[in-house]
C-alpha cells in the first residue's frame, strides 16, 4: 500500500452490505430509451445505468426489475448479488484502495464486480459469497 492514507481509510471500518437483493442486467443500445424510462420509475436508493456502445448494463434490485423484466424480453440478467458498498468520500487521487479491498476478497476465494460513482465505491458479489466477503474486508483492517 503506497498511498500513507490508505491504511487510516481502511480502519475507519466504513462499509455495509445493502439489504436487497440486486440484479445485473445486459440490454441492447437500442432498448436505452425504453431503459432510462424504467430507471425514471426505480425508487430504489441503488441503482446504475452504464451505457457503451455495444451495450447497456444496469444494476437494479432484484425486485425492482422481476416487475419490469417483462417489457425488457431480450435483457440478459445475472444475479443475485448483493452490494457492499465503502460510505465514504474517497478522494480522487488516493491510490489502491479498490486495489487492496478487491485483494482481500480474491484472497477468500470471492469474485466481485467493482462498481464505482463519483466519490464512493462499491463491490458486488454473488450472495452466497456476501459473509466471506465481509470477514476479509475485517481481516484487512486487521492487517493493515
Amino acid at each position: 500500500m503506497t498511498d500513507p492514507r490508505l491504511s487510516s481509510i481502511l480502519r475507519q471500518r466504513r462499509w455495509h452490505a445493502r439489504p436487497e437483493r440486486f440484479v445485473l442486467v445486459g440490454l441492447e443500445p437500442a432498448e436505452r430509451a425504453g431503459a432510462l424510462r424504467m430507471l425514471a420509475e426505480v425508487a430504489a436508493p441503488f441503482a446504475q445505468f452504464i451505457a457503451e456502445p455495444d451495450l447497456l448494463t444496469l444494476v437494479l434490485p432484484e425486485q425492482e426489475w422481476r416487475s419490469r423484466s417483462p417489457a425488457f424480453p431480450r435483457a440478459r440478467t445475472q444475479g443475485p448479488f448483493r452490494v457492499i458498498s465503502f460510505d465514504l468520500d474517497l478522494p480522487d487521487d488516493l491510490v489502491g484502495f479498490l486495489a487492496a479491498a478487491g485483494r482481500a476478497i480474491a484472497d477468500a476465494g470471492v469474485p466481485i464486480l467493482a462498481i464505482c460513482a463519483y466519490a464512493k465505491d462499491h463491490i458486488m458479489v454473488r450472495e452466497p459469497h456476501l459473509a466471506a466477503a465481509l470477514a476479509a474486508l475485517d481481516a484487512l483492517v486487521t492487517s493493515v
